[in-house]
């Protein structure tokens, strides 16, 4: 609890541990979840100091520590699929009109995390401009078996009403899976 805690995350237990045996425990481990821990911790101090400075006329901070190195995982083969994918659309977004490819997305309809086998098929990804993929993304629209827009939860007046008119407009080829809409659309979109 006090890790909740230390991260303002208050509930209705008291914390088990004090704030420093949690650090003692932490020093005295390895490996990249605790070293993970321990920078999140850091960050959090560093966060409590600039909103305490915030709040006086002095903003006085250590600014050594605005930065930390990450591995980071690459996904192997994505552009060659968002190559052929935006190939497949005419380099523009399903949804609007966009054609500059900076802000064109390859976006998963099944999540790249949640489906291995297809993370490179073409059947399950869409062009897409930033922000529709943020929206599809996000879960606040998705496509039906005909391929009409249609709507999540999360969406709301503003939403529906910024992409009224709009429709999906097919690719040449490699239509969209159903079975990845379906999926999209009820675990997504909820």
């Amino acid at each position: 609890m006090d890790i909740l805690h230390f991260f303002d995350i208050f509930g209705d237990k008291k914390g088990l541990l004090k704030k420093n045996e949690i650090l003692d425990e932490l020093n005295n481990a390895s490996g990249a979840f605790a070293q993970a821990l321990k920078k999140i911790i850091e960050y959090k101090n560093i966060e409590k100091q600039v909103r305490d400075n915030l709040g006086n006329n002095e903003f006085k901070i250590n600014n050594e520590n605005t930065e930390i190195t990450a591995k980071t995982k690459i996904r192997i083969n994505q552009s060659v699929l968002r190559e052929y994918v935006l190939d497949l659309y005419n380099n523009e977004c399903a949804i609007c009109n966009i054609s500059k490819s900076d802000l064109l997305i390859c976006s998963h309809i099944k999540p790249w995390s949640i489906d291995e086998e297809n993370r490179l098929n073409p059947s399950n990804a869409i062009c897409l401009c930033v922000l529709h993929d943020k929206l599809f993304d996000k879960g606040y629209f998705s496509l039906d078996n005909n391929y009409r827009i249609i709507f999540g939860a999360k969406a709301d007046s503003q939403i529906k009403e910024m992409m009224h008119g709009l429709f999906f407009k097919k690719p040449s080829d490699y239509y969209p899976d159903i079975s990845f809409l379906n999926y999209h659309y009820h675990e997504i979109c909820k």
